[in-house]
């Protein structure tokens, strides 16, 4: 997401987005660690833009090059 900005309008918890999913709140995280979903860390959190969930939710669960 370089070069955009992104409000806290646009970001979800992990938690919100394993509820979005319904699936639990480690399958998040474990995608974050294996690089399939970018996420936006601030400090020692992490947060999902909208954006980069829909495209991965557009490219059926694989991260885009």
């Amino acid at each position: 997401m370089s070069g955009a900005t992104v409000s806290a309008a646009n970001l979800l918890t992990p938690a919100q987005l394993a509820e979005r999913w319904q699936v639990k709140t480690a399958h998040v995280y474990r995608l974050t660690r294996e690089g399939k979903l970018k996420a936006v860390h601030l400090g020692r959190y992490y947060r999902y833009a909208i954006a980069a969930i829909e495209e991965f939710e557009a490219n059926g669960g694989t991260h885009a090059e």
